[in-house]
């Protein structure tokens, strides 16, 4: 019995030291990072299921079982600070394969600096506990602080050694259950292609700058003779890389003005709303239909928007007569599409409506595509859309659709794809007739192959009599 009692009493103090570290770190391990533009907040709990737990309010959160100690890792999202982040994405000398550089460096930093603080919360929370048990030895606190360091390295070690980031494939989640497929598809896809971004999205800058430069290099010899020339831009997805594109082009074809088809952003909130700066810069007549991702919130900067029109009511630019309708959910902030039964009775109001009409526009703007192409062939002389993220263009009787496919390669989709979609946008040459009217002579299609190595000009001749295709391969 005496011996028992011994051994109790010499383990006492290891437990001590244990159970003093565990309290600090639980109680005082969290601690709020700046992440560039971005405050994220880094914790641990000993002692709670093995998992990393990843916090993005108001969505929700994401937690997998990535080791086997148990130990829960959190990082949740606090805030984001809107000056910064403009500084960082929408400025016009974005480099994106710099700032990949520059995350991973900042990321390295904050976690090191978290670590030392786990380790000084280890060495005063294990000398902490020894006080507690009436340890007033200055050797055998040093010696139980410098166990507690030795308990968290050597945790740390083994969280290190068997994490599985790869165990995000099959996640928990808990939050607004209409962000779920979104949520969980970012993070999944994105792991998917973790070790491919950095060479990725350098290769995104260097092709996509090569293949503007060769644009330039097509100079008059590639344009139709256009009274009026139209840029069609569609689900630009909030990528401000499809700006400079639409830049590039604005500038290389003389452009009079520019139809944008929807989804300028993934949620319609107010940080996405950010990139309506970078039409101002266009310097052109930006003529704009809600898509279902966009949002009052997205509509309202762009009424505040220099050069931007939100189509109400039809407008004359450059004297082409521009009428059409927003999505039937922009009014929401989820981006879930209306129903085909929805959109069927918008596209007959539509034939309704302007069928009784005379003074007929000469394009007409929608978003979705099941209401472009319930149109009556011949009620508009021109249909602009997007939507499918495909680009397109067809002629049936006198109506030409054409689809713009998606201006900013579907946003972050571009990166999460593994077969990315390409960028691309439209170009629409309308040329004046012997009576002074505006009519369509072509459509050009530009492609950018964002993380491929290939640029093509597709053009169709929609003039009757002459309708036919041509492609324009450049290898870059």
């Amino acid at each position: 019995m005496e011996q028992r009692t011994k051994n109790r009493t010499r383990h006492l103090p290891v437990l001590f030291v244990v159970l003093g570290l565990i309290f600090f770190l639980n109680l005082f391990s969290s601690t709020d990072y700046r992440f560039f533009a971005v405050v994220v907040n880094l914790k641990v709990l000993v002692g709670g299921t093995a998992q990393t737990r990843l916090v993005l309010p108001p969505v929700g959160e994401v937690r997998a079982r990535t080791h086997w100690l148990p130990v829960r890792i959190s990082a949740e999202l606090r805030s984001v600070e809107l000056g910064a982040l403009r500084q960082t994405v929408f400025s016009p000398q974005f480099q994106a394969d710099q700032v990949l550089n520059q995350v991973q460096a900042a990321a390295s930093r904050i976690i090191f600096h978290f670590l030392l603080k786990l380790v000084l919360l280890a060495f005063l929370g294990a000398m902490t506990g020894l006080l507690l048990l009436g340890v007033r030895s200055g050797r055998k606190l040093l010696q139980g602080g410098l166990l507690g360091i030795l308990v968290v390295l050597t945790a740390a070690g083994l969280i290190y050694i068997t994490y599985e980031p790869d165990a995000f494939q099959e996640v928990e989640y808990e939050g607004m259950i209409e962000a779920a497929p979104w949520l969980l598809t970012v993070v999944r896809d994105a792991l998917d292609q973790v070790e491919e971004l950095g060479m990725r999205v350098q290769t995104l800058a260097a092709n996509l700058y090569s293949a503007l430069q060769r644009l330039e290099e097509i100079g008059p010899v590639g344009l139709v003779e256009a009274d009026v020339l139209v840029l069609h831009v569609s689900d630009i997805h909030n990528n401000p890389v499809a700006y400079n594109f639409a830049a590039q082009v604005v500038e290389s074809f003389d452009v009079d003005l520019i139809l944008d088809t929807g989804d300028l952003t993934d949620w319609g909130t107010a940080l996405e709303a950010e990139i309506t700066r970078r039409i101002e810069a266009l310097g052109r007549p930006y003529v704009f239909v809600s898509g279902n991702h966009d949002s009052p919130q997205v509509v309202q900067r762009l009424l505040e928007t220099s050069h931007a029109v939100v189509l109400g009511e039809p407008v004359v630019i450059a004297g082409l007569h521009i009428a059409g309708t927003g999505d039937l959910v922009a009014g929401s902030y989820l981006p879930t599409p209306a129903s085909p039964g929805e959109l069927a009775s918008l596209a007959e109001e539509i034939n309704a409506f302007w069928a009784a009409r005379p003074d007929r526009p000469h394009i007409f703007m929608v978003h979705n595509h099941r209401v472009a192409e319930a149109l009556t062939p011949g009620l508009f002389p021109v249909v602009v859309y997007g939507h499918t993220h495909l680009w397109g263009v067809r002629q049936e009787g006198t109506t030409v659709y054409s689809n713009a496919g998606t201006t900013g390669a579907a946003g972050i989709r571009g990166f999460q794809a593994k077969e990315p979609l390409p960028y691309s946008l439209s170009l629409l040459y309308f040329v004046r007739s012997e009576d002074g009217s505006l009519r369509l002579e072509a459509v050009d299609g530009v492609h950018v192959a964002g993380l491929g190595q290939s640029f093509s000009l597709q053009r169709t001749f929609v003039e009757p009599g002459r309708n036919r295709g041509g492609d324009v391969e450049l290898s870059l």
